[in-house]
Parts: structure tokens; C-alpha cells; sequence
């Protein structure tokens, strides 16, 4: 039995109220500590969706690069059928010509290459002339919009608006998600092949001219005036010949021969690796070829500034036996197919911007209006026109393709696909075959 409270009832009243405080505040502190649980539980929620969001994204925006990747290598499976057919096509063409030269006045592009009477197009030495100049990769773009709007049956107009206003980055409809890709295909075979340094005296020495000329410019002094990060000064020539002695077989330096104008190089009496001796941490030179165009940075006085001026116009990835592709639109890579097609590299006309200009003008036009596109024949007879003397090999029937080709076999895809707000790129080097084609490089971003 309870004893009675004797205790006022004031005294009664404010003790009952005291303990209501206490209930209060356990209240709101329990209040307190659910609502801090139920925001991180929430934010955690939203953080999760929104990782797996961007790992279904991600996944999207990887096959829509991959696609758009295949896509590119299907195209160049046609090249290849095309190139093939050309050969039969460029007679047919060649007879119609002279009709539509007489049609437009009898004129032609200058360095255009005439043609015989029995309608073959024939250039320099006599040789036949090439087939079809097509090339896809130029004039087809690998783009969701566009060949969703193929498919769709959508006008040359609204394709063409599609393909312009990449502004705004129009998303596909892929099934239940919205995505795009779009994809940049590149020549390989119209870079400045640097495996060509350690190939055959027919490939080295038009190598070392198109880098010679490369470098020569004024404007890349600063290049060259300043100590790198491993403290070395290092003049244009001693970047050729490191490039040389890394993809080389031997361990000996290479030198300058200056009193050879067909073989550059000569074998030192130095250790090629002697610069890199001094380097922290201490490495040898590779004398094999290149990996892919990082590796150029391993090389003596190739930096960052080296590769933002000159890392667009290399490649690695061709045979170091490889012919130069005279197709390029890059003015400076012209000026170095001119500089080594030229029997006197070290001729001042080749100094002469205004000459320069006027024979990369013909060039170009004689590329646009052409129904065979440019040939080697086009190229040196454009040269000879304008009055730069060429190497007598290449004036030879036998030889004019020496060290020039027209086609190409080697191709750099860059693929990119988005979906939501992630955005992946898959860039590959194919060398296209019978099937579609081999790769020989593959990187993810």
C-alpha cells in the first residue's frame, strides 16, 4: 500500500510539471535523432540511385562507343570493296572526260593528268593512272542522328540539320534509353610515320625530310630554346636522331651524314642511351618500334610542348617500310610531302610561302574536281608544273611510286558514345584486311 503524499499540492503541481519538461525534451531529442537517420538513409538512397545510374549510363554510353566503333570499321570494309572495284570504273570515267572537259570549256584542274586516246589516264613515266579517289571516311559521317534519320527514311535536309547542329547534342532513341555516339575516322597513312627512321633507305630518308621539314619552322624555337624537365637542352637534330636509335636495332648512337643526300644517318661511335643515363630514373633506349603515341614522350627532347605542336601529325602504327599517302588537307604535312619529293630539299623555292601556297592550292582543287581524286603522277606532275625539281627516281616508270602511294590501309577511329551525363571514348588503330580489319591498338576513356 502506497503511503499518502503529505505534500502540498503547489509543491505537488510543480513536480508534475518537472517531469513533463523531462518527457518533453526526451521527446524531441528522440524526434532529433530519427529525422538525422531518416536524411542519411535518404541522401544514402539518392547517392546509391544515382551511382547506379551512372554505372547503367556508363555501360550505355560503352556499347553506344562500340557501335559507333564497328560502324567505322564496316565503312572501311567498303573502302576496301570500292578500291577494288575503282581499278575497272577509272577506265570508263577516263573515257568520259575529255566529254565533260569539252562541256566545261576544255579546262582543266591544274596538274590534272591528261588522258591517252584509248581513254586510260596515264601520268608521269606513263605509268596508268589510279582508280576511283573515293574516300568514305571523308564524305560518309559515322553519327547516331544521321544514319537514325537514314534509317528512318528522313530527308537530305533534315539529315544534313542533323548532322550541323551537334550544338544542341540531339539524343537517338535506342529502345527504352536515349543515347549518341558520333565518331572521327583518320588517315594514318598521311602522318609523318616515325618507324620509317629505322626502315629501309627508300622509306628512311622521306621520313627524315617530312620530320626535318616538320620541325624546321621559326615559330617552334621556343621549343628548343629552353631546358626540358630533365634539365636537357635538346637541338631538332638530336630529336631526329633519338627518334632514330629508339626504334632501331642497335645500341650504337646514330649521327648526321651530311655528305650523303640518300642515307641520313650514319653509325656513331657513342651509346645511344647515354642521355638517358643522366635521367631519374635512369632507362635504355626501347630498338623496337612504338607501342602507341604515349611512348613518344620517353624519347630525348620529346615533351608536352613537342607533342601539342607536332603529336596530331605522327603516327606509330605503320610498317617502318610504309609509303607516304600525298592525300592529306594538313598544309604543314604538304609542305613536308613537297620538301621530300624535292631533288634538292635545301632548294630556297621551298622557302617561298607564296609558291607553297599556289602549288597546295592546285593540290586541293585538283583532289575536289577529279573524278580519280589525287594521284602520285597528279602530285609530282603539279610539282614539275610550278617548277620544283624532283627526285630523278621518281620520274622513273618503275620508281614514282617509290615513296608515294594514294591509298591508304591504316585508319585511327575515335569513337564516343553519351548517355545521360556520361560520356566514353574508345579510340582504335585498324589496319583493314579482308575482314574487318586488325587492330593494333585499343584504349578506353
Amino acid at each position: 500500500m502506497t503511503a499518502p503524499d503529505h505534500r502540498p499540492a503547489r509543491t505537488r503541481a510543480r513536480n508534475l510539471r518537472g517531469r513533463r519538461g523531462v518527457a518533453l525534451i526526451l521527446v524531441l531529442t528522440t524526434l532529433a535523432i530519427l529525422t538525422a537517420v531518416g536524411v542519411d538513409f535518404s541522401y544514402s538512397s539518392r547517392i546509391d540511385l544515382r551511382l547506379a545510374e551512372n554505372v547503367r549510363d556508363e555501360m550505355r554510353a560503352h556499347f553506344l562507343a562500340r557501335s559507333g566503333l564497328n560502324l567505322a570499321r564496316l565503312m572501311l570494309h567498303f573502302q576496301k570493296q570500292l578500291d577494288a572495284a575503282s581499278g575497272q570504273l577509272a577506265p570508263a570515267l577516263a573515257t568520259l572526260a575529255p566529254q565533260i572537259a569539252g562541256v566545261l570549256g576544255g579546262q582543266r584542274p591544274p596538274g590534272a593528268v591528261p588522258a591517252t586516246p584509248g581513254g586510260q589516264a596515264q601520268g608521269a613515266g606513263g605509268q596508268p593512272g589510279p582508280g576511283l579517289g573515293i574516300r568514305l571516311w571523308e564524305i560518309v559521317p559515322v553519327d547516331s542522328n544521321v544514319f537514325g534519320s537514314l534509317l528512318s527514311g528522313g530527308t537530305p535536309a533534315e539529315i544534313q540539320g542533323a548532322d550541323h547542329d551537334k550544338r544542341r547534342e540531339p539524343r537517338s532513341q535506342f529502345g527504352a534509353f536515349d543515347g549518341s555516339y558520333s565518331v572521327k575516322v583518320s588517315d594514318e597513312n598521311t602522318r609523318i610515320n616515325v618507324a620509317g627512321l629505322a626502315g629501309l633507305s627508300a622509306q628512311q630518308l622521306p621520313a627524315f625530310l617530312q620530320l626535318r621539314a616538320l620541325l624546321q619552322e621559326t615559330k617552334y624555337d621556343f621549343i628548343f630554346d629552353e631546358e626540358d624537365a630533365n634539365r636537357d637542352r635538346v637541338r631538332r637534330e638530336d630529336v631526329l636522331i633519338a627518334l632514330k636509335d629508339w626504334v632501331d636495332e642497335d645500341e650504337r648512337g646514330s649521327v648526321l651524314d651530311p655528305l650523303n643526300p640518300r642515307a641520313p644517318f650514319a653509325a656513331g661511335f657513342g651509346d645511344e642511351n647515354g642521355a638517358y643515363d643522366r635521367y631519374t630514373p635512369r632507362y635504355k633506349a626501347k630498338n623496337d618500334r612504338f607501342d602507341s603515341l604515349d611512348e613518344l614522350y620517353m624519347v630525348r627532347g620529346v615533351n608536352d610542348r613537342f607533342m601539342a605542336a607536332f603529336g596530331e601529325r605522327l603516327t606509330v602504327w605503320l610498317d617502318k617500310n610504309a609509303r607516304i599517302n600525298i592525300n592529306t588537307s594538313d598544309p604543314l604535312v604538304m609542305v613536308t610531302n613537297i620538301v621530300a619529293a624535292a631533288a634538292n630539299p635545301n632548294d630556297p623555292r621551298l622557302s617561298d610561302p607564296r609558291l607553297l601556297a599556289t602549288i597546295m592550292q592546285e593540290l586541293q582543287l585538283r583532289r575536289m574536281v577529279s573524278f580519280f581524286g589525287l594521284s602520285v603522277q597528279d602530285f609530282i606532275g603539279t610539282l614539275t608544273a610550278n617548277g620544283i625539281a624532283v627526285r630523278p627516281e621518281l620520274m622513273q616508270a618503275t620508281n614514282t611510286n617509290q615513296f608515294f602511294t594514294d591509298t591508304s590501309d591504316t585508319f585511327r577511329i575515335v569513337a564516343t558514345g553519351r548517355s545521360g551525363r556520361i560520356e566514353k571514348k574508345i579510340t582504335a588503330v585498324v589496319r583493314y584486311d579482308e575482314l574487318l580489319g586488325k587492330l593494333l591498338y585499343w584504349k578506353e576513356e
